[in-house]
């Protein structure tokens, strides 16, 4: 590069410099459904809006190997790292880059289970989506009494490295060994995965409803009122892709 290059390049990162030097900084500090409890040297956690060369990355990233959300919340939310998140943390995060980055709206469309028509709904993510946060008492990991065995189970939360464990129905049953800790004190991992294939049903989905806690975190069901057959029924919020796009 000669030196008027290296003259024409300084003067213009100079000129978008000044262009953006009363730019407002947006921060939204937001408190997760854990209330990062189980995040070591918490803090806080702040999000900030994508930017456009963000979003043009992110996109990029659906064609390769790299997980487009994890860039999403890398990019977005300070205060805690990205590959330690709980699912329930990780998905209200979205909903708060979504609400900083786009606006609240979210327009999406649903099929009524009674009349077959499609609806357009649009709902406020900060203000329609209810929150439900860990109770204080609430441990990680933490002891349960199994109903039908009567062992103690010593349970722990998957992280968010570990998602890939959980990716469906199936995963999650054969994968429920890494996510308990001891059964009556013992904690021989080949031990364990014997004893949960021995387990009656009801233990079993005791345990993992432990490991998941579905009932925590982010509610997405919504009140439907059809406009066309005026069917009323509870359905969920469909997080597509279109959920990070200008509504």
């Amino acid at each position: 590069m000669t030196n008027l290059e290296d003259k024409n390049s300084l003067d213009r990162d100079r000129r978008l410099n000044e262009l953006f030097a009363n730019a407002p900084e947006i921060s939204m500090a937001v408190e997760p459904p854990s209330r990062g409890k189980f995040y070591k040297n918490y803090k806080g956690i702040n999000v900030t809006p994508l930017l456009f060369e963000d979003e043009q990355r992110i996109l990029l990233a659906r064609s390769s190997d790299i997980d487009p959300v994890d860039e999403i919340i890398t990019k977005c939310v300070h205060g805690v790292d990205v590959k330690d998140l709980l699912s329930m943390d990780k998905i209200y995060l979205l909903l708060k880059i979504k609400e900083v980055s786009y606006g609240p709206e979210y327009k999406f469309s649903v099929v009524c289970p009674a009349c077959k028509i499609s609806s357009d709904i649009t709902i406020n993510v900060s203000k329609h989506i209810n929150i439900n946060y860990f109770p204080e008492e609430l441990e990680d990991p933490r002891e349960i009494t199994l109903p039908v065995l009567k062992a103690k189970v010593k349970v722990r939360f998957p992280r968010n490295y570990e998602a890939h464990y959980m990716a469906n129905w199936e995963d999650s049953y054969t994968n429920t060994y890494r996510f308990v800790l001891s059964i009556n004190g013992d904690s021989d991992p080949v031990f364990i995965s014997k004893a949960l294939k021995r387990m009656h049903i009801r233990d079993r989905k005791v345990i993992l409803s432990e490991i998941t806690k579905s009932d925590l975190g982010v509610d997405p069901k919504f009140q439907f009122n059809c406009v066309h057959c005026n069917h009323d029924t509870v359905m969920g919020v469909p997080f597509t892709a279109s959920f990070f796009s200008v509504s």
